[in-house]
């Protein structure tokens, strides 16, 4: 018969195999059940000193025993900048982890943003060492070789919640190098790495370029994140069309998985009608997803050099990234963006 102490060792087990700390257990236990445990009730289970309850153990149980399955490429991409595609891979990828999934993230843009917000001052050292992208795909380093691996520490303080592959500036130079089969190297890089992880994401950069080109042609699946501005929305066409050639030329398995409308604000007439817009207009070409709000809870993680779904998975706001990470994980359809919005509303309904 299992004692307290025993069960409450088992706990500790399991929350170590899941690389999770005990506040990070909580804030896990409380999103997928429901609840409202604090450190404490984890320490107190763990120590053998307050039953466990069984929903507890069956929720654990269920994500220890993940199992290994084919890996799928996922890329966040778009020409425009300042969309939410370093936001939304970053989320994507640590919501994916939370699940016990293996996630490799990679950095495919010179601009270094996902880099900057996982390893910061650490880009230095990593570069002289030849740990960055460019140097896998540009001067013959073994893909294996460049990866940083979940848990890494990084010597600032910061500990990698998945494995990493930054990126640095001279990353640029393959858009101007445009060799014969570049466009293929990510891709076979990828191969040699295929069965040491579930999901790899690959964060893009904001242009049409070669990079760009080369992250789709690795890819089972893109995301289009769009920010509900007009401008912003114009441009959808345009990396729909880089898609579809990619698709046709270099890479007949990929598909789209969505747009993602980002900084929405639903009581703004605006930008309730740029979602009415991008469904009715990308009808038979992309679903349009749930919008993810505009929110401090971004840049409030961001300034703590932190992820918003490790800071705060219950936000509202940041509710869509864990939905679509659990749609991804289960094969299942993402939240559309017609499932929770009124999209029939006058413009003095949305403002009250």
């Amino acid at each position: 018969m299992m004692t307290e102490k025993n069960a409450g060792n088992t706990l500790k087990k399991i929350r170590t195999n899941l690389g999770l700390s005990q506040a990070e257990l909580k804030s896990l236990l409380n999103e997928r059940l429901s609840r409202n445990y604090d450190r404490h009730t984890i320490s107190r289970w763990e120590n053998g000193r307050q039953p466990i309850p069984s929903e507890v153990l069956n929720e654990l149980q269920q994500l220890i025993e993940r199992r290994p399955q084919p890996l799928q490429v996922i890329v966040f991409a778009n020409q425009k900048g300042g969309v939410g595609k370093t936001t939304s891979a970053l989320n994507v990828a640590y919501a994916l982890s939370r699940l016990n999934y293996r996630v490799l993230l990679i950095d495919a843009d010179p601009q270094a943003s996902a880099t900057s917000a996982l390893v910061g001052d650490a880009l230095v050292e990593l570069y002289r060492n030849g740990r960055t992208l460019d140097a896998a795909l540009l001067k013959g380093i073994p893909f294996a070789d460049v990866i940083l691996d979940k848990s890494t520490e990084l010597g600032n303080g910061r500990i990698l919640p998945f494995s990493f592959i930054p990126s640095h500036i001279d990353l640029a130079e393959v858009d101007v190098r445009r060799e014969p089969g570049t466009e293929g190297l990510l891709r076979e890089a990828i191969q040699g790495v295929q069965n040491d992880f579930d999901y790899i994401i690959i964060d893009s950069p904001p242009h049409l370029g070669f990079l760009t080109w080369m992250a789709l042609t690795a890819g089972n699946q893109v995301f289009i994140p769009v920010r509900t501005e007009p401008y912003d929305v114009m441009g959808v066409n345009l990396i729909l069309d880089t898609i579809s050639k990619v698709n046709r030329r270099s890479n007949p398995r990929l598909r789209i998985g969505g747009v993602i409308p980002t900084q929405f604000s639903s009581n703004q007439y605006v930008d309730v009608g740029i979602i009415e817009h991008l469904i009715t207009t990308l009808a038979g070409k992309a679903d349009v997803l749930e919008p993810v709000p505009s929110s401090t809870a971004f840049s409030n993680a961001a300034w703590e050099g932190k992820i918003s779904v490790e800071v705060s998975p219950t936000n509202p706001a940041v509710r869509p990234y864990v939905r679509l990470a659990e749609a991804i994980s289960n094969g299942n359809q993402p939240t559309l963006a017609t499932d929770g919005l009124d999209l029939n509303q006058t413009e003095e309904d949305v403002r009250g």
